[in-house]
């Protein structure tokens, strides 16, 4: 990891990425994670814990956590898959699937080729998503 982008917080075990942070190498983390706006993965991102993107984040790779929140206009260029919960704010972006073993929240603006939530996915406002799986329990609400 870019040791001089990343503080630890050892109460919480979560590791801060500083704004406009960039990361090279796929990274990996035991524990929560927290990026400032504008941060850049070159590679693929996975925690055992929380992950938390800030506005304008983006994986060029896969993002896998227990528990998601995608910051406004974040952007995955690969699959996105929270094992509890999954929170995409305004204009985020998916360029693979979505997949949730709880339930996903989406808002207005979002672009998803797949989106499948084993519980509920929660749909707000406009949303652009290419193919939900069958059987998805679907809320749909408007802004």
């Amino acid at each position: 990891m870019e040791d001089n982008f990343l503080k630890y917080h050892p109460e919480s075990n979560t590791y801060i990425a500083e704004k406009r942070s960039y990361f090279k190498d796929e990274i990996r983390v035991d524990g929560n994670l927290i990026a400032g706006a504008l941060s850049n993965f070159w590679k693929s991102l996975s925690a055992t814990g929380t992950v938390e993107l800030g506005k304008r984040t983006i994986v060029r790779g896969d993002l896998k956590a227990t528990r998601i929140l995608l910051g406004p206009g974040s952007e995955i260029t690969g699959n996105l898959h929270a094992e509890d919960e999954a929170i995409l704010l305004d204009g985020a972006i998916i360029g693979g699937s979505a997949t949730c073993g709880g339930q996903m929240k989406i808002r207005p603006g979002c672009k998803i080729k797949f989106a499948k939530a084993d519980r509920e996915l929660e749909l707000v406002g406009k949303v652009h998503i290419g193919e939900i799986e069958s059987g998805t329990r679907v809320v749909v609400r408007s802004d």
